[in-house]
């Protein structure tokens, strides 16, 4: 796990004549402390007034974006050198809250702990005004919606363009592995280490899960609709309620009423589709997995992608799990399985002539681990690699 080490420093705006406010102002990879503060100032601007570079799904209102999903990120062009955040966290556990990290350029400068409520976060980043910033939310769905409202500055300023361009468009669909769950430790195999540690939202970084490294790599726009613990056909805990192609369509996956965003599809150029892990889970309790409606409802789920008119023209890949193997659970053989029932999907669609359908095979992780045995940064990392090149020298030869 990174260990960020910080200096405070006392940053004094002139807001307006004999009005001085104090902000405490964190430099160099650090937490923000949120400032204690009731309304917007008179220099405070909504985010939507600003030019920006959008990735993931998100919703707006006339005050604010929301959105829940990981990896979701805004880039807009730094006004000034300090400025803060409005941004409320919706998150329901006060101590597993959001998290969201902040990018300038492709370097990371901070990570913000967001509190529940609404609160103002302060950002100081020396010598980088009129260069991108980046904000991502790092965590994933189950933890909570987050609002951007705004920015608190010392002046009015024009906001300036973002210029970005994106070689492709990429969307993710998965599971924990797709949240970057537990990522940023790296666990020894017992008895050295025990990867059993629980959940913990510091931990889980999408910024760094394979497919934002997959995406940066490539130089396109990343799209995560991923959630932990969901199966194609049966989640891991074997039911199969709001599974992953149940819950797809919404808004904010975690929330049963939420909106859609069928309206708001957007082409994508790939579609990789990271499920299986959580199906399969379940020959570890003693509860086997019918392996052809397993096929089946990933065919139905596909169906669905393509018959969306966003989607219809995208390269789908479907991909193995490494977080599953041939040895556990004994005799099982989960890993071949899942790599046997993805080649049967691909076949069907073959045999009806469409050719965009590929399949590619993460091989069985190692140690380290992260959280949970799921993969660590270095295994992220290896995974992209493989993802990348499997992308270049196949699907976009």
């Amino acid at each position: 796990m990174f260990e960020f080490a910080y200096m405070k420093h006392l940053f004094v705006a002139m807001i307006r004549p004999k009005l001085i406010i104090v902000f405490l102002i964190t430099l160099f990879l650090c937490g923000c402390d949120a400032i204690s503060s009731v309304k917007e100032g008179e220099n405070y601007m909504c985010i939507l007034k600003f030019p920006m570079d959008a990735e993931g799904i998100y919703e707006t209102t006339d005050t604010y974006m929301s959105y829940s999903g990981s990896g979701v990120s805004v880039t807009i062009v730094q006004p000034e050198e300090s400025f803060s955040l409005w941004i409320e966290d919706l998150a329901g556990d006060s101590l597993n809250g959001n998290w969201i990290h902040i990018i300038v350029g492709d370097t990371l400068h901070s990570r913000i702990k967001l509190k529940q409520g609404k609160n103002l976060y302060p950002i100081f980043v020396k010598d980088n005004v009129d260069e991108l910033i980046t904000f991502v939310k790092v965590t994933e769905p189950h933890v909570g919606e987050v609002r951007l409202y705004g920015l608190e500055l010392s002046e009015m300023v024009i906001p300036k363009p973002v210029v970005t361009s994106h070689a492709m468009r990429i969307l993710f669909i998965g599971n924990s592995i797709t949240c970057g769950y537990g990522n940023m430790i790296s666990i020894p195999a017992p008895p050295e280490g025990n990867p059993l540690t629980g959940f913990h939202t510091e931990n889980e970084n999408a910024y760094q899960s394979y497919a934002m490294q997959t995406a940066r790599k490539l130089q396109a726009s990343p799209t995560l609709v991923s959630f932990s613990g969901k199966g194609m056909y049966r989640n891991f805990n074997s039911d199969t309620i709001e599974t992953m192609p149940k819950i797809f369509d919404r808004m904010h996956l975690q929330k049963k009423d939420s909106k859609t965003w069928s309206d708001s599809y957007v082409s994508q150029d790939i579609i990789v589709i990271n499920l299986g892990t959580n199906d399969y889970f379940g020959e570890s309790q003693n509860q086997p997995l019918n392996d052809s409606v397993f096929v089946q409802t990933y065919i139905h789920f596909i169906e669905h992608l393509l018959n969306q008119y966003a989607f219809s023209k995208a390269k789908i890949i479907c991909v193995n799990s490494p977080m599953l193997n041939d040895a556990w659970p004994a005799g099982k053989m989960c890993w071949t399985r899942l790599q046997t029932s993805i080649q049967k999907v691909q076949e069907h669609f073959q045999a009806k002539g469409n050719t965009q359908i590929y399949r590619f095979s993460f091989a069985p992780q190692s140690a380290p681990f992260g959280e949970d045995y799921h993969p660590s940064l270095t295994t992220h990392t290896k995974m992209a690699s493989e993802l990348t090149t499997f992308i270049q020298t196949v699907v976009n030869k």
